[in-house]
């Protein structure tokens, strides 16, 4: 065996290689490729080991065109070989809902139709960890949550509770979380509403007491109870932050 016979062989096969990619698969290629040697070796073994040998044997198997559109012309892809099947993706291992087969949670799964448990799923997340924000809220900064608290129940100015808005302030003005940027936006924005709903109350009163007196239960207690749910929007935030960290502090040892 010359090393230039050797050579012939090693492009033949590399040339057949390359045209056997999209055609079969890692496994499929090698096996065929072992075999394509072995049907060689057995010729060279019989018939010569010699370069001109080699390049007869090479010609009656024929070019690698011709022996790959032989052995694997018009074939698909081996979609049973594992490489060629992707990934299965993680929402495949979910039960199918009620309407395919899957295991009923009751009458409220029917009702709600197809996507509409897999919106559920995630929304009950979000008020599971909405809550749990709450909760930890409550425990390390109790002040500052029935701030908040105070602040929401003046939103229903039909309730007539907007007298309550005095204690929240207080406890905005007392808290230690809360910067005095912060503090501001809870103090003076719905003051700010209300004085501004107030100026557009539609009545006449001759004099400024009677209009205040006027006003303030007509439209001063909405622009209140507006404004003041837009503070709680902007204080949450912060006072849920604080209250995560100290959380985490608690958790960690030492």
């Amino acid at each position: 065996m010359t090393q230039r016979s050797e050579q012939l062989v090693l492009d033949y096969l590399s040339e057949v290689a390359l045209l056997l990619h999209g055609r079969a698969s890692a496994r499929e290629r090698t096996a065929y490729l072992t075999a394509v040697r072995s049907r060689i070796e057995s010729r060279r073994a019989a018939a010569g080991r010699d370069e001109e040998t080699v390049r007869r044997i090479l010609l009656g198997l024929g070019t690698p065109e011709d022996l790959v559109e032989r052995d694997f012309g018009g074939r698909d892809l081996d979609l049973e070989d594992d490489e060629m099947i992707p990934p299965k993706p993680r929402h495949a291992d979910r039960p199918p809902p009620p309407w395919r087969g899957g295991p009923s949670h009751g009458l409220l799964s029917l009702l709600e139709g197809p996507g509409r448990t897999e919106m559920s799923v995630g929304e009950r997340s979000r008020t599971a960890g909405g809550l749990r924000g709450l909760a930890v809220v409550v425990r390390h900064h109790g002040p500052e949550a029935a701030a908040l608290g105070l602040l929401l129940l003046t939103v229903p100015w039909g309730w007539n509770l907007a007298f309550v808005w005095v204690l929240s302030a207080a406890l905005i003005a007392l808290s230690r979380v809360w910067t005095a940027r912060d503090k501001w936006i809870g103090l003076g924005l719905p003051l700010l509403g209300c004085a501004i709903a107030m100026a557009l109350w539609p009545g006449e009163a001759k004099f400024v007491d009677r209009y205040i007196q006027e006003s303030l239960p007509a439209t001063g207690v909405i622009g209140l109870g507006l404004a003041s749910l837009v503070s709680v929007f902007l204080l949450y935030p912060r006072v849920l932050r604080s209250a995560r960290a100290e959380e985490r502090s608690a958790r960690t040892p030492g």
